[in-house]
């Protein structure tokens, strides 16, 4: 009994111990190993597309954001209150300077203007006949001086409510163009009221605002260029016309006015202006594609194609590898990053397959796959 319970457990620890053994080279040596022999394995290129970092002449520019607004603009009102008799006009249509725009009613006026008319040729006979008695002796000088004041009291009235019809015309101050009309015949309107907003926008101006720092390369007749939502991909040509009297001590910034030919009356008041000042002379700089610069919180990066160190065995003439670089990056205009420092004109720059590499990976360079990114992305 003795004898089959030891020859029991020696079986049993001797499967056991048999179990554990190809366990552990399962799950533990055998993974280790593969691993092993994987990392010490050569990687494979990856396949990227580069270009060069080039050398570029760039005109200096000043951004701002600014906002269109007339050369002349006002709410055209009413001296005096009256009944609107007739609209001469029609809402966003062009007038002259001089061009009637709104009649109010004058009855009451030139019915005034009559009386006082008949009242004032009275006067005049009155006077006139005094003065002759007068210079004849028979009137004393007392009625020739009242009768000539009432005479002239009579004329400067007759003069008022001329004024007061005259005023009852409501006329164009300059060429502009009317807003909507917020009035209609048979309406009263009030001294004061707005009837039609009218403004002058040939030229135009855009008004938009720089930093302290950047007001002294701001001139009058500096070039502008600016583009504006309602007309994607075009650019709209003026010059700087002046800067604000004084700085804003709230925000350090100052606001410029930039003058744009408007003859055909695409731009109107209000419109946003994305607007570039071209201030200073032209500067050489290194620009590479956007597509090529890794924007982080630790810096700006670029992925630099070099050739293989010479301390790896296993390069061949020829090889490329990738060497991260922190660069100083500056404006961006059409798609090229202008870089400051840490790139010389020539340097090849990752612009496709960044997601594949990283320091001291190998790869080949074929630029063909940037342009089936963008044609897939075209189709799309």
């Amino acid at each position: 009994m003795l004898r089959r319970i030891a020859y029991f457990l020696i079986v049993t620890f001797i499967l056991g111990g048999l179990g554990g053994g190809i366990a552990w080279y399962a799950f533990d040596f055998k993974p280790k190993f593969l691993a092993q022999v994987i990392l010490g394995s050569p990687q494979p290129p990856q396949t990227i597309s580069a270009e060069a970092a080039r050398a570029e002449t760039w005109q200096p520019r000043l951004s701002g954001i600014g906002t269109l607004t007339a050369s002349d603009g006002i709410d055209i009102t009413p001296q005096v209150g009256g009944v609107v008799e007739q609209v001469h006009f029609e809402s966003g249509q062009d007038v002259k300077k001089g061009a009637l725009l709104i009649s109010l009613n004058t009855d009451t006026e030139e019915a005034e203007l009559r009386s006082l008319t008949a009242r004032l040729a009275n006067a005049e006979s009155d006077l006139r006949r005094r003065e002759e008695l007068f210079a004849k002796g028979f009137a004393p000088k007392a009625d020739v001086d009242q009768l000539r004041s009432q005479r002239d009291s009579l004329a400067a009235d007759a003069d008022r409510v001329r004024a007061t019809i005259a005023q009852k015309s409501i006329i164009a101050p300059w060429d502009g163009r009317a807003g909507f009309k917020n009035v209609s015949p048979g309406k009263y309107v009030a001294p004061g009221q707005p009837v039609v907003w009218l403004q002058s926008i040939d030229p135009i101006y855009a008004d938009f605002t720089v930093t302290e720092a950047d007001y002294g390369r701001i001139k009058p007749g500096l070039p502008v260029t600016a583009r504006f939502n309602a007309w994607p991909g075009t650019d709209f040509k003026g010059e700087v016309a002046t800067t604000d009297a004084r700085m804003s001590d709230a925000s350090r910034m100052i606001t410029v006015r930039a003058k744009f030919a408007n003859s055909d009356h695409r731009l109107l008041p209000g419109m946003y202006a994305d607007v570039l000042v071209d201030a200073g002379e032209p500067t050489s700089v290194v620009t590479v594609p956007q597509t090529a610069v890794t924007y982080s919180l630790y810096g700006d990066s670029v992925f630099v194609v070099v050739p293989t160190a010479k301390a790896d065995a296993a390069a061949k003439e020829g090889d490329l590898a990738i060497e991260r670089r922190f660069v100083k990056t500056g404006e961006v205009r059409a798609g090229r990053v202008q870089i400051a420092d840490g790139l010389k004109p020539g340097d090849r720059v990752v612009t496709a397959g960044h997601n594949k590499i990283d320091q001291g990976s190998k790869v080949v360079i074929d630029n063909s796959i940037a342009l089936r990114t963008q044609d897939s992305a075209t189709i799309q």
